[in-house]
């Protein structure tokens, strides 16, 4: 009966947070029909559209009785203000677009529904000094695998939205419209190039039991191979979780194991006399 309260009282919230996403997304699509151009609008609407895809996955998996994450899975959490360190270490990061140069030099998350990735630096049109503008890239994290080299996570972004803020100069040259064209082949310009995030958590890909080569019995050397894959994953109250499958493999001999020899009562630990007082 108390796990019954507790499943309906978490569909609740679930179901909530939906509702509150899916109202400040409709406000935001409002405002955005109504101020064509609006970067920060169609950054916020972005944002929204992603928060409430993640909830409404969980919700239905929970209204269907399902786990969020699958129950044999090995789950990993991380925080936001760790990942985010991970990510600013990483940086800074340039790239060219065509004629623009893109330099990202800072970095935020935000595990609300989504994991939601922003990026901060400039954006420079090369060969002209006096036109640049500040660039905020938004993105999320699209997929997250094991380095097979590494057996570490390691994380992919994709880019959703493209952001300029009008400075230096280059209001002036550019119109609305044209900002938000310059925009989105910059967007465009940047995908896939983005660093892959190397999380610091190591799945081993094998066990090594090691052979017994002293004493009375002798035992080879083997291994036993794991499949170890990224199940499955979503963000939420502030951490990412990562639902790792793990699958043990057949144990293969590495070393032969040593004849055993004969030994004394002495050289094994045993004494057929009395027991020392």
């Amino acid at each position: 009966m108390k796990h019954e309260r507790a499943l309906r009282a978490r569909r609740s919230r679930a179901a909530g947070a939906i509702a509150a996403l899916a109202a400040g997304l409709a406000l935001a699509s409002c405002s955005f029909d109504r101020f064509k151009g609006g970067g920060e609008l169609r950054a916020q609407r972005v944002v929204l559209q992603r928060e409430v895809e993640g909830l409404r996955d969980i919700y239905e998996r929970m209204q269907h009785g399902e786990p969020v994450l699958a129950e044999d899975d090995v789950a990993i959490a991380i925080d936001e203000t760790p990942l985010r360190n991970l990510i600013r270490s990483q940086l800074p990061f340039e790239t060219t677009a065509g004629k623009f140069r893109i330099a990202l030099k800072d970095a935020d998350v935000g595990f609300q529904g989504a994991p939601t990735i922003k990026l901060r630096g400039a954006v420079t049109r090369e060969g002209v000094v006096d036109i640049e503008a500040a660039v905020q890239v938004i993105g999320t994290i699209a997929k997250i695998d094991i380095d097979p080299e590494t057996s570490t996570l390691k994380a992919t972004i994709s880019v959703d939205h493209l952001q300029l803020e009008r400075a230096a100069g280059i209001e002036s040259l550019l119109s609305g419209a044209t900002m938000d064209e310059v925009a989105r082949a910059l967007r465009l310009g940047i995908a896939g190039k983005l660093p892959v995030i190397n999380i610091p958590v190591r799945i081993e890909q094998s066990i090594d039991l090691p052979a017994v080569t002293e004493g009375p019995v002798r035992i080879a050397g083997a291994r036993m191979g794991i499949d170890a894959s990224v199940d499955r994953i979503f963000a939420g109250r502030g951490r990412l979780w990562i639902g790792i499958r793990i699958k043990p493999g057949d144990l293969v001999k590495t070393t032969e194991a040593p004849e055993a020899k004969d030994l004394t009562a002495e050289e094994v630990g045993a004494s057929l006399g009395e027991t020392p007082k």
